[in-house]
């Protein structure tokens, strides 16, 4: 009878029951934040593969990913400036999706999908669930969050595990029970692992669990500094590398509103080739700055309380880096992506000022200006060249393969995408460099319209002979007749205006003079 029993429960009939009665059981918070669950990943994955790698995406894919697991913990310590967890999961990854965009760039999308279940959790623990619901909301349609969970680097996964910390941390905080505190280390041992950073939300939690709970928390505290002792030797090798000193070279300031347009509406300046916009930022930055005015003017003490260790991480995590960096502009390495742990915990404060009781209509409004306008500005990202990643792939297809040899001139950050794409075994050159090279073909890639290049740079004999658009890139040809060739004029054409920072040279199809 009891084998007849189960054989019965394995039948179509009986599995449909079981699992109508597992969805009676769950509550509609359940399936709301199931919803926002599936919408995250829709945002996520839906151009998951659209875009181009860019410059550090090239580094993680081509020179960090591209063999053993030894080489790649090798080239973490010499070519990199963050720890090695991320490096770790990844190539365990590709090693089952491959290091194509959509492949590679998914742990970083699991990651972004995976936070916002867990910043619901902080919300209800916290305030509730209608605070939880829009904070998971919040983070679901962020810009900056789902540009670095389509991001082949660590940042969506730092988010993930520094949201868990603090969820354990206000768990702790709040009911003192051990494997909360555990939970707690474990998790920010995890963030600590993944990025430098996360040691500022880290230092103010672990104090502040320190001070309520005192020698509870030593075990949690113990595995976080025993992270922490592990990581150092490499975290001081990879800082005299030097490969973060370019951060200093935009000022403090600057970097400061790149924070504020970035945690609005992703990245937009930069890491595009482009200037930095904040008017986009505008309308979030001015809900965001109402619905903390809410807070202050008609939260009430709990609630106030509620959202106070969040506001407390999000401000210690911008704020302490930035008095290192004034203190010591050796350690300056303020920018926007590396203070993104702030990001999940002010979105949490930013829920539970519109869900005051004494909120009212204001509070909804801000939340649905905030809403609506996130996700409008991810869609548009999503579908519009000017703001996405620089489109390398096109700019390869539309240069094919040398016919001569050839010098293409284009963004100083760009090269390396550029090579990637080409496979043609193109590499760069730099002017300070004094061997002569040959070329028949010179391609200018440049950020939207530019100039004709002046005959100056080319030298006697080029001429144009094509012009052409690439996504928001535009290639101008200049060659030589028939099959001449003539001697680069390297430092010169290094001076060609398109549009970026600064410039460099590639050459193919080409040997030494």
């Amino acid at each position: 009878m009891e084998a007849a029993g189960a054989l019965g429960r394995w039948r179509p009939a009986g599995f449909l029951d079981r699992l109508r009665e597992w969805v009676r059981a769950r509550s509609r918070a359940f399936w709301v934040v199931a919803g926002l669950t599936v919408l995250a990943a829709g945002l996520r994955l839906a151009t998951l593969g659209v875009q181009s790698y860019h410059h550090d995406e090239i580094v993680t894919a081509s020179r960090v990913l591209r063999g053993s697991f030894s080489h790649a913990m090798d080239v973490v310590g010499f070519s990199e400036s963050a720890p090695p967890l991320y490096y770790v999961l990844a190539w365990l990854w590709v090693q089952v999706v491959g290091t194509g965009e959509v492949g590679l760039r998914s742990l970083s999308a699991v990651a972004g999908i995976a936070t916002v279940p867990v910043v619901y959790l902080i919300g209800l623990e916290l305030r509730g669930r209608r605070a939880g619901i829009l904070a998971a909301t919040l983070v679901a349609v962020n810009p900056m969050l789902v540009w670095y969970s389509q991001e082949a680097r660590s940042y969506s996964l730092l988010v993930l595990f520094s949201a868990a910390g603090v969820l354990y941390f206000v768990r702790a905080l709040g009911r003192g029970r051990r494997n909360d505190m555990l939970g707690w280390g474990a998790a920010s041992a995890l963030a600590l692992a993944t990025h430098y950073f996360a040691i500022f939300p880290i230092v103010l939690e672990g104090a502040w669990l320190l001070w309520r709970r005192g020698r509870a928390i030593a075990v949690a505290c113990g595995i976080v500094v025993a992270t922490g002792i592990a990581l150092a030797p490499l975290a001081i090798h990879q800082t005299l590398q030097g490969h973060a000193d370019w951060i200093g070279d935009h000022s403090l300031g600057h970097r400061l509103w790149e924070v504020a347009a970035t945690f609005a509406v992703g990245e937009t300046g930069d890491v595009i080739a482009q200037p930095e916009r904040l008017t986009p930022a505008i309308v979030p930055l001015a809900a965001i700055v109402l619905a903390l005015v809410l807070l202050a003017a008609r939260g009430e003490r709990g609630e106030r309380r509620a959202a106070g260790p969040m506001l407390a991480i999000a401000a210690f995590t911008v704020v302490a880096p930035l008095a290192i960096a004034v203190l010591d502009p050796a350690a300056d390495f303020v920018l926007a992506r590396n203070l993104i742990p702030a990001l999940a915990p002010l979105l949490v404060a930013i829920a539970i000022a519109c869900t005051l009781r004494r909120a009212g209509r204001a509070g909804i409004a801000v939340a649905m200006v905030l809403i609506a306008y996130s996700f409008g500005f991810t869609v548009l990202a999503s579908v519009s060249p000017s703001l996405q990643r620089v489109d390398w792939e096109s700019v390869a297809e539309r240069l094919g393969e040398p016919r001569a040899p050839r010098a293409m001139v284009t963004w100083t950050l760009g090269q390396a995408s550029l090579r990637h794409y080409l496979s043609t075994g193109s590499f760069q050159v730099r002017p300070f460099e004094e061997f002569p090279w040959y070329v028949h073909e010179i391609d200018f890639i440049s950020d939207g319209g530019a100039p004709p290049v002046p005959r100056r740079l080319l030298g006697p004999g080029f001429a144009a002979a094509g012009y052409e658009s690439a996504g928001a890139l535009r290639i101008r040809r200049y060659a030589l007749p028939g099959p001449d060739v003539a001697r680069l004029r390297l430092r010169k054409v290094d001076d060609a205006p398109l549009n970026f920072g600064s410039n460099t040279v590639l050459l193919d199809g080409i040997g030494p003079g």
